[in-house]
């Protein structure tokens, strides 16, 4: 089974990717999957990227390179950090059991595979959970 290591947070903004690209940097081999979980009503981070919007089906799987490559994403940075293979899963709440399950699926041979997002703690027990309270502070269970 593959060995996973979750990178949470109380809010956006706290540094996930940072902490993900840290490990991605020590962890040769390991892919990286970003999650994304759409929201209802208005944004909770205030942006307008518009990816709660563009979700329409339960989930979506994106690998592609052009997309996952593009400067100054989150993808990007897993990329550059060192992860043998990136993949972004956007999903809306009720679809995120069975993306998380299709996404880490869709991993080619690795040694593990570095999560970043939180929501996918209700559906998967990780070898490593790091939570991010605030900028600098974290616990390791």
């Amino acid at each position: 089974m593959m060995k996973t290591i979750v990178v949470s947070g109380e809010k956006s903004g706290i540094g996930k990717t940072y902490v993900a690209q840290k490990l991605l940097n020590c962890l040769q081999g390991w892919s990286a999957l970003k999650v994304t979980v759409s929201k209802k009503g208005d944004c909770p981070h205030n942006k307008d990227c518009g990816i709660c919007l563009k979700i329409q089906q339960p989930f979506d799987i994106v690998k592609d390179i052009r997309i996952i490559n593009q400067a100054g994403k989150d993808t990007a940075r897993l990329k550059e950090a060192g992860a043998k293979e990136v993949i972004w899963l956007k999903a809306k709440p009720e679809g995120l059991e069975d993306g998380l399950d299709k996404a880490l699926s869709e991993f080619s041979e690795c040694k593990g595979v570095v999560i970043e997002g939180t929501s996918v703690l209700k559906f998967l027990n990780p070898d490593l959970n790091i939570h991010l309270y605030d900028k600098g502070k974290f616990s390791i269970c």
